[in-house]
């Protein structure tokens, strides 16, 4: 219970350290200005917070080490990769944050099946496709939320101008090899009957 407090008391911390922040770097930052960038930073609070009103309509709740993982992914990807234009500075960081989004997608994909009670009725290569199938549909659904917005705003998030269709695909691939990664490490734990990290992980939602 300790720890589980000293995790939530982190993950305020985080929330409130990244909102005052964007606040601040919303009207002193040197940044673009207009409605689109103005949008992305006031939108990363509510992200932050997402899990827990999720938890407000949940009776079991989201776990403070989960959302932990989550707002750190979102601290690396909405806030410094967006906000930071860290995706411009760096030149990998937009495809190691697809990655590692394939990898988070994958963690959520083995709470549905824990939450569904399927994880351990289910045959291994069953869980594997799902996980996989999950990665792959939020992948893809990221890209149409991209495509809108480009549209919208008249901007181009997917580098369709300058890349084609290559950009969209490879971010869609990045997720997937992350998916895979998960899905090998997960499979070599069962194989092995041993609990390293995904299966330490799937004893702790339990």
């Amino acid at each position: 219970m300790k720890n589980n407090n000293l995790i939530k008391k982190i993950n305020i911390f985080i929330i409130i350290f990244v909102a005052i922040f964007s606040i601040l770097f919303l009207f002193f930052g040197n940044h673009e200005k207009g409605i689109y960038k103005n949008l992305i930073i006031l939108s990363i609070t509510p992200v932050m917070l997402l899990p827990y009103l999720i938890n407000l309509f949940l009776k079991e709740k989201i776990e403070e080490e989960i959302i932990f993982v989550y707002l750190i992914f979102i601290f690396f990807a909405h806030f410094l990769g967006t906000i930071l234009n860290f995706y411009y500075k760096i030149s990998i960081y937009d495809k190691l944050m697809h990655g590692i989004s394939g990898i988070m997608t994958s963690i959520l994909a083995i709470i549905i099946l824990i939450k569904s009670k399927c994880l351990k009725q289910n045959p291994l290569w069953v869980n594997i496709l799902f996980i996989i199938s999950v990665t792959l549909s939020i992948a893809a659904l990221w890209e149409f939320f991209e495509f809108i917005n480009d549209n919208i705003f008249s901007k181009d998030a997917q580098k369709v101008l300058t890349t084609g269709v290559d950009d969209t695909m490879t971010d869609m691939i990045m997720a997937f090899i992350g998916s895979i990664i998960f899905s090998i490490l997960y499979l070599i734990e069962n194989k092995a009957k041993k609990s390293f990290l995904i299966n330490k992980f799937i004893e702790k939602i339990h």
